[in-house]
């Protein structure tokens, strides 16, 4: 025993490896539930000539309700935030395209990658491109099932939990959700060792086209 907590100590010490987690932030709805403001458009504050803007919102349901740890969205290999039910939050993205995963932790730990040696994602919940362009207005909506968890009778999962919807959809539902914790940074498209959070910037609306989806499989 004590040799294994040596031998992983030692690949935890590499400088190529990567320690997926999100430990003290993946406390799901039931432990803390979303208390940030109700939900506000961003209006004209952000830089709609050089960027984009992506909302992320997740709607209610007993099943995100009841959620003990809630799952990390990654952008190009950084953790933003994690998405609890009846939470929102948006970010301004460069132009560019972006890799999007949703990894969901156990006890805040996620998985290890070590360059050329070790791969390991404890559960990835989905996987997903977004082509942002400036001037554009994006809407994801994460939710694993399109039935409330309390019924549970006749409760199917979405192929792909995180999807780009229109307008219509996602102004009908992210009016009764809340403002997470994390969240309102500029994003830029550039390598994910030198992602970084930056102040936001200006809403002029405008959807684009669906981004490609990747499979998923919620267990």
């Amino acid at each position: 025993m004590i040799k294994i907590g040596l031998l992983l100590l030692s690949v935890f010490m590499l400088p190529s490896c990567t320690i997926y987690q999100s430990i003290g932030h993946s406390f799901g709805s039931f432990v803390s539930t979303p208390n940030g403001q109700d939900f506000q458009p961003v209006g004209y504050r952000w830089d709609y000539e050089h960027t984009a803007l992506v909302y992320v919102y997740r709607p209610a349901s007993t099943w995100a309700n009841d959620e003990l740890e809630s799952p990390s969205f990654y952008l190009n290999g950084e953790r933003l935030f994690n998405i609890k039910g009846n939470g929102y939050t948006w970010y301004e993205l460069k132009p560019g395209t972006y890799e999007i995963k949703i990894r969901r932790p156990l006890l805040g730990l996620e998985g290890i990658e070590v360059t050329n040696a070790v791969d390991f994602t404890l559960r990835m919940v989905t996987e997903l491109d977004l082509n942002a362009k400036a001037g554009s207005v994006y809407y994801l909506r994460y939710s694993e099932v399109d039935k409330d968890a309390a019924k549970f009778e006749n409760m199917t999962f979405h192929e792909n939990p995180l999807q780009l919807v229109t307008p219509e959809v996602a102004l009908a539902e992210i009016q009764q959700t809340k403002m997470l914790d994390e969240g309102r940074g500029l994003i830029a498209d550039i390598p994910e060792e030198e992602v970084k959070i930056a102040a936001p910037a200006k809403e002029k609306p405008q959807q684009e086209e669906s981004p490609g989806t990747k499979s998923w499989n919620p267990f």
